[in-house]
């Protein structure tokens, strides 16, 4: 049942209130209804007191208003099965007793016997009332009136209460609306504020332990996309960490090689001798050092983004791979409106074409648009490709293929990890693929970042 109110329900947290409180007023309204269509056999049985003593009132005026003869007549005439009404001349009223002297009568009832002597307005008719038991429920009153003249006024009918419903139906319904708007509240609470509290202890826990499970989406649509966002922000941060880490250890074990020769060069007095072996070594760590500051730079660059237009900056990065000898080319839509951060995007995609011009012959780059806003970027070659089992390896830093180490001694292994380290930033998405019958095609796909939050100044290229 719970399942099929939430699929219901609209998605946002607007309207899911205004669902949950027209829910709450239908369910009032069935209540009402049922209560209605139960009580009103009943109620079209039983009078109310006031109606009950008006129509007394009137026979009573009626009767006295005739002759004596023609009261029976009259009586009969108001008589019927819910309202029996009977008159006695004064010689048969005379000889009746007063008080219960019928063995159907039970316990008085002052309040309607009240109400009718002060409709009556103290006329000198004296009343009666007593509850009955020659109707067909106990809310039957017998009403006796001593006319001013002697005769007797006799009424059977059944009066009910002054509300429609009594004090027990009263409070069913107190305590079904009480219950129903506690059940409603209680899902409107638990569906919204259940899920911010563990958003809420899921941010405090990631200060300490960034490794936490990720939250499960849930609550009304906005919150449902914050969640969203903080766990691609979580995992975001622990691939950062992680690529941290290993590029800590991949320099730290990197730089011990050339570190243990020039100490063992220097203890054997061999430094001055092996000069250009010495000056190489520190060459190598000083690249090292360089491609870790490029690396740092990709990742923590603080460069603020614009609108640029992506076509002329994937024209100018295949004509700076092309001018190096890189065989590339290029197919797109023409002006793309994008907001990126220029120089590092650049960055990412030059380093990713050269690969593809270097080690796989010919670079084939596209650019297409995809909904809603976004771009995808194919960068196709013709070289070997590369194993499944290392798609994933080659994004991570200081990595580099058999190929790579082959046909480039002085690589480092940081290009792709600094290119996906800014397309992550972007909010993008890199992937590998095989390309039949051969060669390598990565997929870029760039999804509207923040666009609608931009600025919108003039495009600039490059």
């Amino acid at each position: 049942m719970i399942a099929l109110l939430r699929r219901l329900l609209p998605a946002g947290l607007r309207g899911q209130v205004a669902g949950i409180l027209l829910l709450g007023l239908l369910l009032s309204q069935a209540l009402a209804a049922v209560l209605y269509m139960v009580l009103l056999p009943h109620w079209q049985k039983v009078l109310r007191p006031e109606l009950a003593v008006t129509k007394v009132v009137m026979v009573v005026r009626l009767l006295e208003s005739v002759p004596e003869e023609e009261r029976p007549r009259f009586a009969g005439l108001w008589s019927d099965t819910g309202f029996r009404v009977a008159y006695a001349d004064p010689a048969a009223a005379a000889a009746r007793p007063t008080g219960p002297s019928d063995p159907h009568d039970g316990n008085p009832d002052p309040a309607l016997r009240a109400q009718v002597e002060t409709a009556l307005g103290g006329s000198g008719d004296t009343v009666e009332v007593r509850s009955t038991l020659r109707g067909s429920s106990e809310d039957w009153k017998r009403i006796v009136v001593h006319l001013r003249d002697g005769g007797t006024l006799e009424v059977i009918t059944p009066v009910g209460l002054e509300s429609r419903l009594g004090y027990l139906e009263q409070w069913a319904i107190v305590a079904f609306m009480v219950f129903a708007l506690v059940g409603l509240w209680g899902w409107l609470t638990w569906t919204v504020n259940h899920p911010l509290i563990a958003f809420a202890r899921a941010a405090e826990r990631i200060g300490v332990d960034v490794n936490a499970p990720v939250l499960p989406e849930q609550g009304p649509a906005q919150l449902r996309r914050v969640i969203r966002a903080f766990n691609e922000m979580q995992i975001r941060l622990q691939r950062f960490l992680s690529d941290r880490t290993r590029m800590l250890g991949a320099i730290s074990h990197d730089l011990r090689t050339p570190l243990t020769r020039l100490r063992l060069r220097i203890e054997t007095d061999r430094a001055t001798e092996e000069k250009s072996k010495v000056l190489g070594d520190i060459e190598v760590m000083e690249s090292m050092l360089t491609s870790t500051l490029s690396f740092i730079r990709g990742v923590d660059d603080v460069e603020t983004a614009e609108i640029v237009d992506l076509d002329s900056l994937l024209q100018t990065v295949c004509d700076l791979v092309s001018d190096t000898g890189g065989e590339v080319t290029y197919a797109g839509p023409g002006r793309s409106r994008y907001y990126c951060k220029p120089q590092s995007m650049m960055r990412a995609l030059t380093n990713i074409v050269s690969n593809a011009a270097k080690y796989g012959a010919r670079a084939d780059v596209t650019l297409t648009r995809s909904a809603p806003g976004g771009f995808e970027i194919e960068i196709a070659d013709d070289g070997p490709g590369i194993p499944d089992a290392e798609k994933a390896k080659v994004f991570e830093p200081f990595y580099r293929t058999a190929l790579a180490r082959d046909t480039d001694r002085q690589g480092m292994g940081l290009g792709l990890s600094i290119a996906r380290s800014i397309i992550l930033a972007h909010g993008g998405a890199i992937e590998l693929r095989d390309r039949r019958p051969s060669g390598l095609l990565v997929v870029i796909t760039l999804p509207q970042v923040a666009a609608d939050m931009a600025p919108q100044p003039p495009l600039h290229g490059s």
